[in-house]
């Protein structure tokens, strides 16, 4: 039971770290900051050093061994073993293992600095990511593979329109409205590290070009069933009378996934904007 300013709470007293992990599962959901990332090698040292843009709200993977902590520039409120506090750099601690840390940025850029003992020197840095942190599924903000990216601002996207996968899958997988690509459109049905199949390339696109049809006469084409979800699209839906295309965003080379931001398909199909 916890008691505020005179007033006793029978609420349940939520652990700091699972605070942090629903913090994190809730900042997933929403735009990711643009950290920047240096590895540092020394001898028998790895810093990892990583720059946070202002007001920037954000968390950490748990730690499997200790470590020191150096903040070199601003100021940051984040836990330490069982409370938050509020560092200005220059600073430093000794963190322990088994601790998942949240932040919150003020007014300036802060400068972050996790230094680990690396006594092989390793420059390895998935080995070394393997060997200091707990990596949750979708990977580590900083070194997320595109793919992993494009999965988390899935997520993000199902519960801006209030669906689970397994709802949008059954209504993408109903086949009566679905047609074959036509002849002519340099695209084919591949395994995807995204989500199960996509749409790939089999030649270059300049920006502009028509890559395929994603609707044509009322049904839908591999285009419109299998082009995957990225916050970084290479393609978008053009609207074409009553059918849609995607047109090239960017340069696209054969062997590359076509992908679609599909909060900009809502808005062209339904009109509904996110």
């Amino acid at each position: 039971m916890e008691i505020y300013h005179g007033f006793e709470s029978s609420l349940p007293v939520v652990p700091l770290q699972e605070r942090v992990s629903r913090l994190q599962t809730v900042l997933l959901k929403m735009p990711q900051a643009g950290i920047v990332t240096e590895h540092i090698f020394l001898d028998d040292i790895y810093e990892r050093k990583i720059t946070i843009p202002p007001w920037t709200v954000l968390t950490g993977a748990e730690h499997k061994t200790p470590y020191r902590v150096r903040v070199e520039r601003g100021t940051i409120a984040v836990n330490t073993d069982t409370e938050v506090k509020i560092l200005t750099g220059p600073a430093e601690f000794d963190a322990p293992a088994g601790v998942q840390r949240a932040g919150r940025v003020f007014s300036e850029e802060v400068i972050w600095v996790d230094v680990y003992s690396n006594p092989d020197n390793c420059t390895d840095i998935a080995v070394l990511e393997d060997r200091l942190y707990v990596i949750p599924d979708i990977g580590l903000a900083d070194s997320r593979t595109p793919e992993q990216g494009a999965r988390v601002d899935y997520d993000k996207f199902l519960h801006q329109i209030g669906m689970t996968d397994k709802m949008v899958m059954s209504i993408a997988g109903i086949t009566s409205d679905l047609v074959n690509m036509p002849d002519g459109f340099a695209v084919e049905l591949r395994d995807s590290l995204i989500h199960g199949k996509g749409l790939f390339a089999t030649e270059n696109f300049d920006i502009g070009d028509i890559v395929c049809p994603g609707r044509l006469n009322g049904n839908r084409t591999p285009g419109g069933r299998y082009i995957n979800h990225s916050p970084f699209p290479n393609v978008m839906p053009v609207l074409e009378g009553a059918d849609i295309y995607a047109v090239a965003l960017k340069s696209i080379e054969s062997g590359d996934e076509i992908l679609v931001d599909y909060r900009v398909s809502m808005l062209v199909n339904f009109g509904i904007a996110l």
